[in-house]
């Protein structure tokens, strides 16, 4: 309740407050604080409530139990502050048997009568709260609540009905999952036991004996279909001596933890042929991944790497910018993500590479805007005045010319293929200090199919300054008889030779520096010059069989020190000499050949073959034999040293002989290679298998065939009656050329009775890296 003190505080800050408002108005400012305390008084409004634990009320009495003895105590509880708690009988289906205390609510025993064996004895009590008073008869209370009564003995009863978990499948091995207990009503030990109910479950759980907790006995997995996701388990206990026993179920459920990241069907997705001019938000491939989780465990969300491209929540990966064939090697490589909604995120990646179609989109660039070369006003016709220089990004043909059309300009003609500026061939009159040219460049549309129906065109001005003074350029007068010789594999720095220009001019118009042009698309010298000396150099290691082939042109380039200055240049060729660097290579990596026991001595059984990639004599090859396994077997074999074929000297009386050719090149030192060869002996009435054709070929396919496409079929008849079936085996050879890296594939078919070798595309072929295959296909 209030107090009498703080109601006067409380009207108290009432009238200042109502004093501070008038003063406000009127006005003048007034501020006070001023704390005030309320008290709360309780009201009996709450029903009491029954806390006997367990439930049902279950209790035992013994049979000869004597008047007033105690069987249960009925606890009830009232949250409100004032409650004067009275317990009642409601209902007695005992015959009054019991009686209940009103106030400490013991039930006791009444009357001598004994008690019947296991007969059960029912109360129906209540409590109430006789302060909390509902109308003239009612008064709060607790709802009616079951009190049975066995004579004799019972068995024991859990604190709850059933029980119920929940853990995640990442739960440790020998955790506690959950605690279970029971009442004895003899007041003995506890023992619990745990089973599962069907055949799922068994083992996953156990449970203390004398605890009742149940802990966690193997790792779980959500994702594994032999684990289920909800255990039914049944608890028992039972008491110590007297063996009474109780059960009650136990449900576990099992929760997914985002333990699996997602994955995508394929490490790597590909899109071939892709126009560098699509639509924007075009669909270009589908990419998948999936999660082995559940719910949003599983959910995958997708992302790209790569700005040029979106992806959808279903993988589909669109062009979100301009795509460009010009750039990036005509390709997109980027990565793909696939995140779920766990927690903690869980990814996975796959690599996606978008191959593009080049369009001819791009106008050609000429290497500078304004060109400014000097001419001598006294220059005769034909004169070199400059060099143009545009390219195309879309890897066209240029052509050049002035703008207006043509190739001439008043005293000026230009090299439609070349960009090479030039006085006409007719008479020179170069009477003002300059001339200017408008130049064009156009490309002719050939990178791309129908590239011709758009060509592109742009300019540049070429400003050419007359000078007199330094009238003679530098003249290489030996060019013609520059022949030099360069041995591959000769270390950098190697001399080449000395070249000579000669300027007719005095002083220095007429001292020359010499340099080396670059070639065009060429990326880095192969050569140097002393600018002063003019004798060359290497400036690489050259190899005659790799990319620098047989012979490399250079052009040396002499300046005078003229002002303007003038050039002159001298082309010649540089033979790269062999050298014996590389040893023979067979087509296969071991031969196995089938050859009748009846085969006539003089027989040409097996021809071996191999290739040296170097020149004359070091490419040169001489086959010999050995047999380091069974010396004997030479016996049987020779070899034709120029043609490899392996010749049969005596008759064969083995069922197998294995033998070593041996490729030897004729350079200095000599390289050499060795391939096994295995000589079976099938029996005289065996008849190997017919091929339709000895030879197959040549076929010709083009480089950008598919994966998987079909290359060429072949078919061979079995030799042996009544069995017509043969099969096929696609040799791998000891270089690319004999499908070492397995470029192709063999798959068999059955047709009519026959069955075929159908011969297919493995990896992409590259026309530019290999120009030809020679394929060996055996069959039995």
């Amino acid at each position: 309740m209030i107090l009498s003190n703080e109601f006067y505080l409380f009207f108290l800050s009432l009238f200042l407050q109502l004093s501070a408002d008038a003063l406000e108005q009127t006005g003048m400012k007034y501020t006070d604080n001023q704390r005030v305390i309320i008290y709360v008084k309780d009201v009996n409004d709450e029903n009491p409530y029954f806390i006997n634990r367990p439930l049902p009320m279950q209790a035992v009495v013994q049979l000869n139990a004597p008047p007033n003895t105690p069987v249960f105590t009925l606890q009830a509880r009232d949250p409100d502050t004032d409650h004067s708690i009275h317990y009642f009988i409601v209902r007695d289906r005992t015959g009054g048997r019991f009686e209940v205390d009103e106030r400490s609510g013991v039930v006791r025993t009444r009357g001598t009568d004994p008690f019947q064996l296991d007969m059960e004895y029912v109360l129906y009590v209540k409590a109430e709260d006789q302060n909390g008073r509902l109308d003239d008869r009612r008064f709060q209370s607790t709802p009616e609540e079951r009190l049975s009564i066995v004579g004799g003995k019972r068995p024991p009863q859990f604190y709850m009905p059933k029980y119920e978990a929940e853990i995640p499948e990442n739960r440790k091995k020998d955790s506690d999952i959950i605690s279970v207990k029971a009442k004895s009503f003899a007041d003995r030990e506890i023992r619990y036991t745990l089973k599962a109910q069907g055949h799922q479950g068994a083992g996953t759980f156990n449970i203390g004996p004398s605890t009742g907790i149940v802990k966690l006995a193997k790792e779980l997995d959500f994702e594994d279909l032999r684990q289920p996701h909800v255990y039914q388990l049944i608890v028992t206990a039972t008491e110590d001596s007297g063996g009474f026993s109780t059960t009650v179920e136990l449900t576990i459920r099992v929760t997914d933890v985002n333990d699996n990241a997602p994955k995508f069907e394929l490490p790597d997705y590909q899109a071939h042929n892709v126009d560098e001019d699509l639509p924007l938000e075009t669909s270009i491939l589908k990419v998948k991944a999936s999660d082995a989780d559940s719910g949003s465990n599983a959910e995958i969300e997708y992302l790209v790497s790569d700005e040029h491209f979106s992806i959808d929540t279903n993988g589909v990966i669109r062009n979100a910018k301009q795509l460009d064939a010009d750039n990036n090697n005509a390709y997109y490589e980027f990565v793909v993500t696939a995140r779920d909604k766990g927690d903690p995120v869980a990814t996975g990646t796959a690599t996606v590479r978008i191959y593009t179609k080049n369009k001819n989109d791009e106008e050609p660039k000429f290497s500078q805007q304004v060109y400014t070369p000097n001419v001598d006003e006294n220059a005769g016709p034909e004169t070199l005045v400059t060099t143009v220089v545009a390219s195309d990004k879309d890897g066209d043909n240029v052509r050049f010319g002035f703008v207006g059309g043509g190739t001439k300009s008043g005293q000026f003609v230009i090299e439609d293929y070349t960009g090479v500026i030039r006085l006409h061939s007719g008479s020179i009159d170069l009477d003002r200090d300059k001339y200017e040219l408008n130049v064009t460049a156009v490309d002719d549309g050939s990178c791309c199919e129908g590239g011709a129906a758009t060509v592109h065109t742009s300019t540049a001005v070429v400003v050419v300054f007359i000078t007199d003074v330094n009238d003679n350029k530098p003249i290489f007068k030996e060019c013609s008889t520059y022949n030099p010789k360069v041995m591959e594999g000769a270390p950098n720095g190697t001399p080449v030779l000395k070249v000579h220009a000669v300027d007719e001019d005095k002083g220095v118009n007429g001292q020359v520096k010499y340099s080396i042009v670059q070639q065009p698309n060429q990326k880095g010298a192969k050569f140097t010059v002393n600018q002063e000396t003019g004798e060359i150099f290497t400036n690489k290691v050259f190899d005659r069989e790799g990319d620098d082939g047989k012979f490399v042109s250079v052009t040396v380039k002499a300046t005078d020190h003229g002002d303007p200055a003038l050039e002159g240049v001298c082309s010649f060729t540089v033979e790269i000499e062999d050298q014996n660097d590389n040893p023979p290579l067979f087509d296969r990596q071991k031969y196995v050949e089938n050859v009748k026991q009846d085969t006539s001595v003089m027989t040409n059984i097996l021809r071996v073959s191999a290739s040296d990639e170097d020149a004359d004599n070091n490419g040169a090859i001489v086959y010999s034999l050995s047999a380091p396994h069974n010396p004997t077997d030479l016996e049987y074999f020779e070899i034709q040293p120029e043609s490899g074929w392996i010749i049969l000297k005596k008759p064969l009386d083995r069922e197998s002989y294995r033998l070593e050719a041996v490729a030897q090149d004729k350079g200095f030192p000599p390289l050499s290679r060795t391939v096994e060869v295995q000589i079976d002996v099938v029996d005289r009435a065996n008849n190997p298998p017919v091929w339709d054709n000895v030879v197959y070929g040549p076929v010709h396919v083009k480089e950008n065939m598919p994966v998987g496409a079909k290359v060429l079929s072949v078919k061979a008849s079995s030799g042996i009656e009544g069995n017509p079936t043969v099969f096929y085996r696609l040799i791998r050879g000891s270089t690319a050329q004999t499908n070492k890296y397995d470029t192709f594939y063999l798959q068999q078919r059955q047709n009519n009775g026959f069955t075929w070798a159908d011969i297919k595309v493995n990896h992409p072929l590259d026309f530019e890296q290999n120009k030809e295959y020679n394929l060996t296909i055996r069959v039995e």
